[in-house]
C-alpha cells in the first residue's frame, strides 16, 4: 500500500519538473477563446451583419466593463474545403480565472443588448441558419523569453 502514494508523489514531481522546464522558455500570457465558423452557402453577408450587430457590440461592452481584454474577427483566406471555417471570432481574457462565473457576469451585458432573455435565445437560434461551429478552442498565449 505504501508504494501507491510514493508512485503518485513521483509522478506529480515529474510533471512539475516538465512544466518548470517548459517555463524556462516562456511566460504565460492571456487566454484566447476562438470559435471557428463555417458559414452556410449564400449567408456570408447575413453572417457578417449579425457579427457587426451583436458580437461586436456585446464584446465592446464587455471590454468596457473589464470582462474581456480584446476581441477580433478573422476571415479564412486559405480554406481547405467546403467544411473548413470561413470566419473566426476570438475573445481575449486575462487568464483562465476570468472564465470563472463568466456567464453570470455577461448576463447583464447580453440582456441589455438584446432586451430580454427570450430575444437573446431567438437570436442564437437564428444563427443556426447562418453558420455551424467547426470548433471552439481555448488556448493560452505564451510570451517567449529572450
Amino acid at each position: 500500500m505504501k508504494r501507491l502514494p510514493v508512485a503518485l508523489a513521483i509522478l506529480c514531481l515529474a510533471g512539475l519538473a516538465a512544466h518548470a522546464a517548459a517555463q524556462e522558455h516562456y511566460n504565460e500570457g492571456p487566454v484566447w477563446r476562438v470559435n471557428y465558423l463555417n458559414v452556410k452557402p449564400g449567408k456570408f453577408n447575413e453572417a457578417l451583419k449579425d457579427l457587426r450587430a451583436n458580437f461586436n457590440k456585446v464584446s465592446a461592452q464587455a471590454k468596457a466593463q473589464g470582462l474581456i481584454l480584446d476581441y477580433k474577427i478573422f476571415l479564412n483566406s486559405t480554406s481547405t474545403g467546403p467544411d473548413d471555417w470561413d470566419i473566426a471570432t476570438a475573445t481575449l481574457y486575462k487568464g483562465y480565472g476570468a472564465l470563472d462565473g463568466l456567464a453570470g457576469k455577461m448576463d447583464p451585458v447580453t440582456l441589455k443588448h438584446y432586451g430580454s432573455a427570450e430575444a437573446r435565445t431567438q437570436a442564437g437560434a437564428k444563427r443556426q441558419d447562418l453558420w455551424t461551429t467547426v470548433s471552439s478552442v481555448l488556448g493560452r498565449e505564451i510570451l517567449l523569453k529572450d
